[in-house]
């Protein structure tokens, strides 16, 4: 593993160090008012790599002129275009952090959360942050580290809402379940009529199935879902996710139900006859529309057959 770093260390060190090339700058060249017309053409054209070459030259070797207080952002922007978005959401944070003119504050923060988005949706980082090497890093904590950078910058926005949506669902893939439906449950209370609310509501009943399914069979969680899914049906009662969500619960009433049916069986397997059937009709009684119900059923109906002279 050692040598495998090495090897792609030794490659990229002559291709970043094409990246710090020291170039002398010609004090009489142009100013900074000639270098803006020349970032704004390049903006005009579409040229990405010029508009970060003007931006970078005005912010660097004219610090102090107006045109430099945006040339963070332009340079986020282009790099955005480009899809590098490791480099836009770098330089996007430093305009945010540092420019006294936020002339474009919502842009930047949209910008950021649609680089969360793609992060969390799978898109990787470059190694060693480089735009000439391949993107090979995870960058799901980088997703959820923008995501709340998103919700602290505008609140109370349709951002803010769809930025704690997608928080939550990362801190499910990362099985921090917990806070996951913290996160939702604020969701809900601060947007309660926003689209993503609604979303909300079926993400919170997935996640309880997940943990039935990946920790233990916990008899609070379904109750958890089954009163989620009420205040789903009073707080969106036309929403089409409905019909999903109660999929979402039969499914995790299908997983306790299922329990109790092989328990059943179990006894039945050992000629504990009373217990087998003790467990099939309690299957039948708690959860009837079940899968697992029927098969208790035909369960109940053979034993009777059988005990019966």
């Amino acid at each position: 593993m050692r040598k495998c770093f090495l090897f792609i260390y030794l490659i990229a060190l002559p291709l970043m160090a094409l990246e710090e090339e020291d170039l002398t700058w010609d004090t009489e060249g142009p100013t900074a008012t000639e270098y803006n017309s020349y970032l704004q053409e390049a903006l005009s054209d579409k040229d990405w790599w010029a508009v970060i070459d003007y931006s970078d030259i005005l912010s660097y070797h004219f610090p102090t002129s107006p045109f430099a207080q945006e040339s963070a952002y332009l340079m986020g922007l282009a790099y955005y275009h480009l899809d590098q978005y490791e480099l836009a959401n770098q330089t996007l944070t430093a305009y945010l952090n540092h420019s006294s003119n936020h002339s474009h504050f919502e842009e930047a923060i949209r910008m950021k959360f649609e680089i969360a988005e793609s992060f969390q949706k799978g898109k990787r980082k470059p190694l060693f942050g480089s735009h000439k090497m391949p993107c090979w890093v995870p960058a799901k904590e980088d997703a959820l580290q923008i995501y709340e950078e998103v919700i602290a910058a505008l609140p109370h926005s349709t951002l803010a809402a769809k930025a704690l949506l997608g928080k939550a669902k990362l801190q499910t893939e990362f099985e921090d379940y917990k806070p996951a439906v913290e996160t939702l449950h604020l969701l809900i209370r601060r947007f309660p009529k926003d689209e993503a609310a609604a979303a909300a509501y079926l993400e919170i009943n997935r996640i309880y199935l997940e943990q039935c399914k990946n920790t233990s069979l916990d008899l609070d969680l379904l109750d958890l879902a089954e009163v989620n899914l009420r205040k789903f049906h009073l707080a969106f009662p036309r929403e089409l996710r409905l019909k999903e969500a109660e999929t979402v619960v039969a499914e995790t009433q299908e997983l306790f139900a299922q329990n109790l049916f092989e328990t059943g069986r179990f006894f039945e397997r050992t000629h504990k006859l009373p217990a087998s059937l003790l467990y099939y009709n309690k299957v039948v009684a708690k959860y009837p529309t079940t899968k697992a119900a029927e098969s208790a059923r035909q369960k109940l109906d053979a034993l009777q057959k059988t005990s019966t002279p």
